[in-house]
């Protein structure tokens, strides 16, 4: 199988992700979109893998490469690729199936309980706490099943199949990745939701995510 990553931030990558795909023997192919690397066809892969990045779906003015990644995205689902969105990827594939992205109405950023709604989600705790990054929400897409919830973020994740996910939280994540995430800007914002971040380096539950993130993994391949 061949996976391609979109990556939009030099430090959001797989994480958790890659010794699955290690064990299958999987290929793996990155296109760094801030670095100008030209999207992939559709040819050249069997996966597609979002990732998350600072920016917003909307801001196709300062970044108009998003303009052909969503279109990448529709053409991969519409050609049955397994596709998967975390953070920023999932909003992109709301986006580009016609859903609204739009500010949440507090930043959601540490480990945050996420709650299932719906039993499809097989993988899927019924409760558990992933790492949350985001000051985006998306709305469902017409023909899609939202499966998880948290307090102030209604949609944390919708399916269309087995073989097409969408994630609000970032479940490939690894030990590094809260002062990965951090220090793109150094800084975090004020909220009731913003954990500090002595906070979330020290009470993480990045142990948690690992085999939930591998579940999934495990669904879209069977799918």
């Amino acid at each position: 199988m061949r996976v391609a990553i979109l990556q939009h931030e030099p430090n959001e990558w797989v994480g958790s992700m890659v010794s699955w795909f290690k064990d299958k023997n999987y290929q793996l192919t990155t296109t760094m979109l801030y670095l100008g690397d030209p999207l992939p066809s559709l040819d050249d892969f069997d996966w597609l893998l979002i990732m998350g990045g600072g920016m917003s779906v909307y801001e196709e003015d300062t970044y108009p490469w998003l303009v052909t990644e969503k279109q990448l995205i529709r053409d991969a689902i519409s050609a049955n690729k397994k596709v998967l969105g975390i953070c920023l990827g999932g909003q992109l594939i709301a986006s580009a199936l016609g859903a609204d992205v739009y500010p949440n109405d507090q930043q959601e950023i540490g480990w945050h309980e996420v709650i299932k709604t719906d039993a499809l989600a097989t993988w899927c705790p019924d409760s558990f706490k992933p790492l949350s990054w985001h000051g985006d929400r998306f709305d469902l897409p017409s023909g899609a099943t939202g499966f998880a919830q948290s307090k102030i973020t209604p949609n944390q994740g919708f399916c269309l199949n087995n073989t097409v996910w969408a994630l609000q939280f970032h479940l490939e994540a690894v030990a590094d990745s809260v002062p990965d995430f951090y220090a793109v800007t150094g800084e975090l914002p004020e909220g009731q939701y913003v954990q500090s971040y002595d906070d979330m380096v020290n009470n993480n539950y990045v142990a948690n995510s690992k085999p939930v993130m591998h579940a999934l993994l495990d669904v879209i391949d069977k799918g």
